[in-house]
């Protein structure tokens, strides 16, 4: 992104599956619903319960990732 802003990217993966990658965190926790890997414990708190063991993960611009709990 211009302006020296960071293009993070974020997507669920589980052991089964793996999701696209979403502009927003939010959203890539909302298609591991979709899914049917993960459910929303306590929407106030992002809290995420994963039904297959999962993570969200984290890329920025420059294609390296990481795995957020």
């Amino acid at each position: 992104m211009a302006g020296g802003e960071s293009d993070v990217r974020y997507r669920y993966r589980t052991s089964v599956l793996t999701g696209p990658w979403r502009e927003a965190r939010e959203d890539a926790v909302s298609d591991a619903v979709r899914a049917k890997q993960a459910e929303i414990e306590d929407q106030s708190l992002g809290k995420v319960r994963w039904i297959v063991p999962g993570v969200i993960e984290e890329r920025d611009g420059e294609m390296s990732g990481r795995a957020l709990g």
